[in-house]
């Protein structure tokens, strides 16, 4: 009986790593289809650095921003992260995921950092359209031309956990 019992488990346990291998496969085909569309908007202008770091990196969405940070470009991770539609946070500042939780000196600190032309790493509370909070880890590098003038910031964001 115990034979039997084994038997009907391997079928479940083989799925599961096919299953694991189809989830891997299919977040690189996510981060590959970001990139595409990111050299896109960018007309190819995008560091091989900045491709390794979109490879490599833990993510859930995606923002790319003008130089003023102006949104021009959110992945579909953006939307299943805050519940935004990609078209409502076009031409908008990513302020508008702040509210009451939101550290003012983490605002600051990332204000200072952008307005230096720096990249920022750090964790801010955000909110979603419902109105939960959320607190969000996020990774901004700025990009820069070919003469190495700044021309956007690309934010990588990840939810870590309800705030």
């Amino acid at each position: 009986m115990k034979e039997e019992n084994s038997t009907y488990i391997s079928p479940l346990l083989s799925f599961d790593l096919y299953l694991e291998a189809y989830h891997h496969l299919i977040k690189n085909l996510k981060r590959e289809t970001d990139i595409k569309q990111l050299k896109y908007i960018l007309k190819g202008n995008i560091g091989p650095n900045i491709q390794d770091v979109l490879r490599q990196e833990i993510y859930d969405a995606l923002v790319l921003t003008s130089s003023d940070q102006q949104i021009i470009w959110v992945n579909n991770g953006f939307t299943e992260m805050t519940g935004y539609a990609k078209n409502y946070a076009l031409g908008k500042k990513p302020t508008f995921l702040q509210g009451e939780q939101t550290s003012k000196s983490t605002i600051r600190d990332i204000g200072e950092q952008l307005h230096s032309k720096q990249s920022y790493t750090g964790s801010i509370v955000n909110y979603r359209k419902s109105g939960e909070s959320y607190v969000c880890q996020i990774k901004i590098l700025p990009l820069y031309d070919s003469k190495k003038e700044l021309t956007h910031f690309i934010a990588l964001e990840r939810e870590l956990l309800s705030a």
